[in-house]
């Protein structure tokens, strides 16, 4: 049987190493993701470049004309990714929710196709798709996607092939993972060069923030391991795993649910992503963390529903 599986990280859980190393190697699945180091999503519109750019008609129109397996990440960003998101956003018109939608459910139809003359399973993989743009840059109020891009897909698989997917996710030990967490987001937003730098408090203060005003979208929930899977299990069939068991996996592969492919350690893929910061620097941070995440009332919560070490 041919399965559907989409990782979604979660962030800072190996991820890059996943994408850049380990599912290239993939005999048994046809693997549709973000490429390393790149950005999730693309625009058919030059002149409104990223997300918001696109156009549903456009886009439709030369999904007809696309084979998935001419250029998978292409493939991925424009006509997976980027439709997700885009479909999450509260302010669209019904009608282009609509269009989206029904783009994603025929990006789902070719692909499904694509697997059956393959006779492979199929593999969607990006940590965006469990982040908003919000939760991902630090901000305490939704702009644009107003949920995770993972729920858009998983209902255009269940409604393209009457089966919910399967939903592959890496969580983290909490406070290690808003630490990490919020390190990538001190360098991506100095990236962006138009936002200021955060402490962590204020990091916490934010995502918090967010978290109260439309709960389950913030990058707290992550590390809210119980309710995540939750979350999760309304729209497919979860495989949660810890960061950890990753780490020390002899068969990675398997570990996330990716049956019939070679037998791989994590530990044997070289590193990537490794942050500037020396271990006191990474125990201060935390330490700033624990102490915000009580003053807003979260710690607690986030202990109560941890799952993995």
């Amino acid at each position: 049987m041919l399965n559907f599986t989409i990782h979604i990280g979660t962030p800072r859980t190996g991820t890059t190493v996943l994408q850049k190393s380990a599912f290239p190697k993939c005999k048994n699945h046809l693997v549709f993701m973000k490429k390393a180091y790149k950005t999730t999503g693309t625009s058919i519109d030059n002149k409104r470049p990223y997300l918001i750019g696109a156009n549903p008609g456009k886009l439709m129109e030369k999904l007809s004309g696309i084979d998935p397996k001419d250029n998978p990440f292409d493939f991925f960003n424009s006509f997976i990714a980027m439709p997700s998101i885009m479909a999450s956003q509260k302010q669209l018109l019904a009608k282009s929710s609509q269009q989206y939608d029904a783009i994603l459910v025929s990006a789902v139809q070719k692909i499904r196709n694509t697997s059956i003359e393959e006779k492979k399973s199929i593999l969607i993989s990006s940590e965006r798709l469990i982040d908003t743009a919000a939760s991902l840059t630090c901000k305490s109020n939704h702009s644009t996607d107003y949920s995770f891009g993972y729920i858009k897909i998983c209902e255009a698989i269940t409604q393209a092939l009457s089966v919910p997917p399967s939903i592959s996710v890496c969580i983290r030990e909490p406070i290690g993972y808003l630490r990490s967490k919020y390190v990538r987001t001190f360098f991506q937003r100095r990236a962006m060069k138009s936002h200021r730098d955060l402490s962590p408090s204020e990091y916490i203060a934010k995502q918090a923030a967010l978290e109260s005003r439309y709960p389950g979208t913030s990058a707290i929930i992550h590390a809210m391991h119980a309710d995540l899977i939750k979350q999760l299990q309304k729209y497919g069939l979860v495989r949660a795993f810890g960061f950890k068991e990753l780490l020390s996996s002899d068969n990675i592969f398997s570990l996330m649910g990716l049956q019939g492919e070679d037998k791989y350690a994590f530990r044997n893929f070289p590193r990537e992503n490794k942050l500037p910061f020396t271990k006191e620097q990474e125990l201060a941070i935390e330490k700033e963390i624990t102490q915000a995440l009580k003053r807003f009332g979260l710690y607690g919560r986030i202990m109560n529903a941890q799952m993995f070490e």
